[in-house]
């Protein structure tokens, strides 16, 4: 089990460069914070408006993510991640899930380089896509 991020989930749903390898690691079963699911949805309301996908696809997207990646409630890790935040100058939304997996000893998979270096310096093993 891992701890996917925003960044790698976006570059799944969104088909984008390597979207097949974030898929395997989909299939061997990942966790995810709630955020992730705004921060995707997000994204795919950006595509919707730029008619890269349908309105209607991007709300099967957003239904289909429970089946594929586990999601926990991110309430849990706020304390952990203000202080990665402040120590990495990391957004909370990137330290959340640097929390996630110091709290969960679980390794990490992302696309974002800012966040893996982060991540590494809390002993996590990172998956860089």
């Amino acid at each position: 089990m891992k701890v996917i991020d925003s960044s790698a989930l976006i570059k799944y749903v969104g088909k984008e460069e390597n979207w097949e390898k974030v898929e395997e690691h989909l299939k061997e079963g990942c966790i995810t914070l709630d955020l992730a699911t705004k921060e995707t949805a997000n994204a795919l309301v950006k595509k919707a408006l730029k008619n890269e996908v349908t309105p209607e696809t991007a709300k099967e997207i957003i239904n289909y993510l429970p089946k594929i990646v586990r999601i926990t409630p991110q309430k849990e890790h706020f304390s952990k991640a203000f202080e990665i935040a402040i120590k990495h100058k990391l957004t909370i939304y990137d330290a959340l899930f640097i929390a996630l997996s110091v709290n969960t000893n679980m390794p990490l998979l992302t696309s974002d380089e800012k966040q893996a270096k982060a991540s590494k310096e809390h002993g996590v093993a990172v998956t860089l896509m």
